[in-house]
């Protein structure tokens, strides 16, 4: 049996090559013509909060799209 420390050390592991691939795709995106607009979730669990996020591209010369501000 994986014991809790184990659990989250791996799931520390692979937040990180997340992180590295996810940032990995934005420069990617950004060098293809397209810049990146991202939100930041939060979704109510049992737990509590969890963050997410949310992406969506639009071309760089053009406007960047209209933010809004959830309450």
């Amino acid at each position: 049996m994986t014991s809790q420390l184990t659990r989250q050390k791996q799931a520390e592991g692979q937040l990180a090559v997340a992180l590295r691939n996810f940032n990995d795709a934005i420069r990617d995106v950004h060098k293809s013509g397209l810049d990146v607009d991202i939100s930041v979730l939060t979704m109510s669990t049992q737990r509590g909060p969890m963050v997410q996020v949310d992406l969506r591209t639009f071309p760089l010369d053009g406007a960047p799209p209209v933010l809004r501000v959830a309450e």
